[in-house]
């Protein structure tokens, strides 16, 4: 594709998530022949979209195609539709990014890491000048262990490469398994409709679901019920697919050990939420794709999709 009119609208209040003299020189040396145009806001965005062909944004509703008549792709870094709504006509093509599994699944196994080789007693250990050796004779190998990864879209696929190079025997489970026959980093790929018949052999539960209705409470009760005792949950997809009830009741009595989440039924993660007091929990605030690459990895997805359009 090729554009003669770029409109950039990419400031964040997340740092890393906003645009750099650099990315605009890593943009400029891609396109040097396109005309860029930063928008300092939503006004000016509006203000200059009826001359753009293409658009960067973080931030875009629906109504706002109808002032955009020359525009012929949006490209947004955002995964899901919270901010970016496609085209309801279907004329202006939007893409979506799929890059954010490169940083997310690193930090998918931080969080494995702490759980496995006990980094929370060391931090607490080393506070209290505490030299215990023998405590750690529980710590656990990835290699060693089972890894149930729930939703295997780009993410899903992402984290089940890095993870099978650690060793770990992986299960990946996807709503359409078609065309997944085969697919590698992976043991097998079964229907979300087998679940609860993998979920007690798995160490590890990884949930990466899209937000959505489809996915509203999805993870029940049952399924907590189900687990392996001794397992952990992890949660870097959206905070709607279970009920935090039935979370604090399998971290409180079983089957779980402990849990590594990065999203919430509600955001930011009220102070008076229970989960903040519980000992075997790591809470990181939706942060698992943030990382100063961000925007490198953004741009260079969308670039290498112009080349293909």
């Amino acid at each position: 594709m090729k554009i003669h009119n770029l409109l950039v609208h990419l400031h964040n209040n997340v740092d890393a998530f906003a645009l750099k003299p650099r990315h605009l020189d890593l943009i400029r040396g891609m396109l040097p022949d396109a005309r860029i145009s930063i928008a300092e806001g939503n006004s000016d965005f509006l203000d200059r979209l009826p001359a753009a062909d293409c658009a960067l944004t973080w931030v875009f509703k629906p109504g706002w195609y109808e002032g955009a008549p020359r525009l012929k792709a949006l490209f947004t870094p955002a995964a899901g539709h919270d901010w970016v709504a496609a085209d309801p006509t279907g004329r202006v093509k939007t893409f979506y990014g799929s890059f954010h599994g490169r940083i997310m699944r690193e930090s998918l196994l931080a969080m494995m890491l702490h759980f496995n080789r006990h980094v929370g007693k060391s931090l607490s250990d080393q506070q209290g000048r505490i030299w215990d050796r023998p405590g750690y004779s529980e710590c656990v190998a990835l290699f060693s262990q089972r890894v149930l990864i729930v939703g295997f879209g780009s993410l899903g696929r992402s984290m089940a490469e890095l993870l099978a190079a650690f060793g770990a025997r992986i299960t990946a489970v996807k709503r359409d398994t078609r065309g997944f026959e085969g697919a590698p980093h992976v043991d097998n790929v079964i229907p979300f409709g087998s679940l609860e018949e993998e979920l007690p052999y798995a160490d590890h539960v990884v949930l990466v679901l899209p937000g959505g209705a489809e996915t509203d409470g999805i993870f029940t009760q049952r399924h907590f019920t189900a687990m392996k005792p001794g397992a952990y949950l992890y949660n870097l997809g959206r905070g709607n697919c279970y009920q935090e009830e039935d979370l604090l009741s399998a971290l409180k009595t079983g089957p779980l050990v402990g849990a590594g989440l990065d999203v919430f039924a509600e955001e930011p993660l009220p102070p008076a939420s229970a989960l903040w007091e519980q000992p075997n929990v790591v809470i990181t605030p939706h942060s698992s794709a943030i990382s100063r690459e961000y925007l490198d990895l953004f741009i260079h997805e969308w670039v290498g999709i112009l080349r293909e359009m």
